[in-house]
C-alpha cells in the first residue's frame, strides 16, 4: 500500500483535519472497499455519455479531480492522535499513512461516479497505467453537529444536489451514531436484504424521509410547484451551524419517543385487522391500489406516516407554548398506548380507514390526501395537548 501523505490542514470553519494524500487507483479501489456504493443509498448510478469518455480517459491515465472521503465518526478517536502527532512533527506520517490505507475506515463524500468507473475497469482486468495517481482529501470528524453542517451545507456549496441525497449522505454516515443514541433501533437499507420483523427497526429511506419532513416541515417532498420546492429547500439550508445542530438533536429526541411508540403500536395492533378494504392504498405510495392488507403493528414505520408525524410537529412547533403542548400529546400517546390491551383500538384507525376509503382514486392522488389527512389529525392532537381521542382528530381533520 502506497499512500503518501501530502498535506495536512483545517477548515478554519469547522475546525476539521483534512489529509491530503496521493495513492495508485488500486490502493485507492482497495480502501473503500466492494461496499462503498452502500454510502448513497437510494442515488441512481448516472450514465451520461460523459463518462463514457472519461473511462477512456481513465484507461489511458488521466488524472482525476481530488476525491473526498469522510473517515467513519466511529474510526476518528483513533485515527486523529496519530494527525495530531503527525502535525507536531512531519517524521510521524508513516502511523498516519498505515491508518488510513486500512479498508472500511472511510466513506465517499464526493466522487461516487469516478469510482463506479474505476471499479468497473478492475472488475474488467484493465491494468490502470504505471504511475497513475489520485488525489484524495480525508476528513476526519466525530463532532455529530460539525459532521451535520459539513455534509448538508458545505456540500450544498460545491455542487448541484438534492437535499434529499444529502440527507441519505448524513444518515448513512451517521447510522451508527443515531442507533448508539436510542435502545433496541435498528436502521436497515434495501441493500441489507432484511425485512422489519419487530420493533424499532426502520427502513432508512422512511427516517431520511421523517427528517426532510421535519426539517422543510412539510411532508410534500415532491412538490408540483418547482419554486416552491425551492425555496422550501433553500430555507431548510439557510440555517447556521448552531441552528442545524439543535434541530438534529430535537429531530433526534422526537425520534427516540416515536421509537417508544413504535414498540407500543407493535404489540397492540400484531393480531389486528381493521375493515377490508385496500388498506395499503397511500400508505406507502401515491395512487396504488394494492390488495395487501397492511400491518396495523408496522404502521410507524410507514414512510407517509412518518412524514406526517415530523412534519406536523414541525408546523405547529412555531412557539415555546406550542412546542409544550406537542411534548405534552407525544407523552400522552405514550401512556395511552402503554395502558391499553392488545387488540384494540387506541390510535383510531378504524376511523382513519373509513376517513381515507373516502378518498376517490380517480378524482385526488390518494397519496397526497392520504398525508394531509394525518399531517392535519397529528396537528389537531397535538393542538389539544392530547387530550382528544385520535379517531376526533382524524375526523376533525378532513372537515
Amino acid at each position: 500500500m502506497q499512500l503518501k501523505v501530502i498535506g495536512l490542514a483545517r477548515d478554519l470553519r469547522t475546525s476539521t483535519p483534512v489529509v491530503y494524500a496521493q495513492m495508485a487507483v488500486a490502493d485507492y479501489l482497495n480502501i473503500v472497499g466492494n461496499e462503498f456504493e452502500n454510502f448513497s443509498i437510494q442515488r441512481r448510478r448516472e450514465s451520461h455519455k460523459a463518462y463514457q469518455r472519461l473511462k477512456s480517459d481513465i484507461k489511458d491515465g488521466a488524472l482525476l479531480p481530488s476525491i473526498t472521503l469522510a473517515v467513519k465518526p466511529d474510526k476518528v478517536s483513533t485515527i486523529l492522535p496519530l494527525f495530531c502527532s503527525a502535525e507536531l512533527n512531519t517524521s510521524n506520517l508513516a502511523s498516519l499513512e498505515l491508518a488510513l490505507s486500512t479498508p472500511g475506515n472511510v466513506d465517499i463524500l464526493d466522487g461516487l461516479q469516478r469510482t463506479y468507473i474505476m471499479k468497473d475497469l478492475e472488475k474488467e482486468g484493465h491494468v490502470f497505467v504505471s504511475g497513475q495517481k489520485l488525489l484524495v482529501e480525508f476528513w476526519l470528524e466525530s463532532d455529530l453537529k460539525k459532521l451535520v453542517y459539513r455534509i448538508i451545507i458545505l456540500n450544498a456549496g460545491q455542487k448541484p444536489m438534492s437535499i434529499r441525497h444529502q440527507l441519505e449522505l448524513l444518515f448513512m454516515s451517521l447510522k451508527t451514531s443515531v442507533e448508539n443514541s436510542i435502545p433496541g433501533l435498528e436502521i436497515y437499507t434495501e441493500r441489507d436484504n432484511t425485512r422489519r420483523r419487530r420493533a424499532r427497526k426502520f427502513p432508512l429511506s422512511s427516517i431520511v424521509s421523517g427528517y426532510q419532513a421535519f426539517i422543510t416541515a412539510s411532508s410534500e417532498l415532491q412538490k408540483d410547484n418547482v419554486i416552491a420546492n425551492q425555496l422550501i429547500s433553500n430555507s431548510a439550508l439557510d440555517l447556521s451551524e448552531s441552528e442545524i445542530s439543535e434541530q438534529f438533536g430535537k429531530f433526534n429526541q422526537y425520534f427516540a419517543l416515536y421509537a417508544d411508540l413504535d414498540e407500543e403500536v407493535s404489540r397492540i395492533y400484531r393480531n389486528n385487522v381493521l375493515g377490508d378494504g385496500d388498506f395499503g392504498v397511500g400508505l406507502e405510495g401515491d395512487n396504488e391500489a394494492s390488495s395487501t392488507q397492511i400491518n396495523y403493528s408496522n404502521w410507524l414505520a410507514t414512510e407517509n406516516v412518518m412524514m406526517a408525524f415530523f412534519a406536523a410537529i414541525s408546523q405547529f412547533s412555531s412557539s415555546d407554548l406550542r412546542s409544550q403542548r406537542v411534548d405534552a400529546a407525544v407523552r400522552t400517546l405514550l401512556a395511552l398506548l402503554r395502558e391499553s390491551r392488545e387488540g384494540s383500538d387506541p390510535l383510531g384507525l378504524e376511523t382513519f380507514e373509513r376517513l381515507r376509503a373516502g378518498n376517490n382514486p380517480r378524482k385526488v392522488n390518494v397519496g397526497l390526501a392520504t398525508r394531509r389527512l394525518l399531517t392535519n389529525g397529528f396537528k389537531e392532537f397535538f393542538r389539544e395537548s392530547g387530550e382528544s381521542a385520535l379517531s376526533d382528530c382524524w375526523t376533525i381533520a378532513v372537515e
